[in-house]
């Protein structure tokens, strides 16, 4: 049998797709972007990966907790 996560996440705040990342997040470490930091990312992959093999995460959907207000 193989074990499988899918790891889902929303905004995070990379260069993918073209965009520049939120330059006050770099410098404030992520007071300041609603997008996630892609080190929260890492850390719910490496999270997952230290689950117990007993467990089975299946899933993780990750998304901004304060998204912006759209008008």
């Amino acid at each position: 049998s193989s074990d499988l996560s899918t790891i889902m996440p929303g905004s995070v705040d990379t260069e993918f797709g073209g965009a520049q990342p939120d330059l006050a997040r770099e410098t404030l470490r992520g007071s300041i972007s609603w997008k996630v930091a892609p080190e929260d990312i890492a850390e719910i992959v490496l999270n997952v990966l230290r689950t117990p093999r007993r467990t089975m995460i299946s899933s993780v959907e990750v998304r901004p907790s304060r998204p912006p207000v759209k008008a």
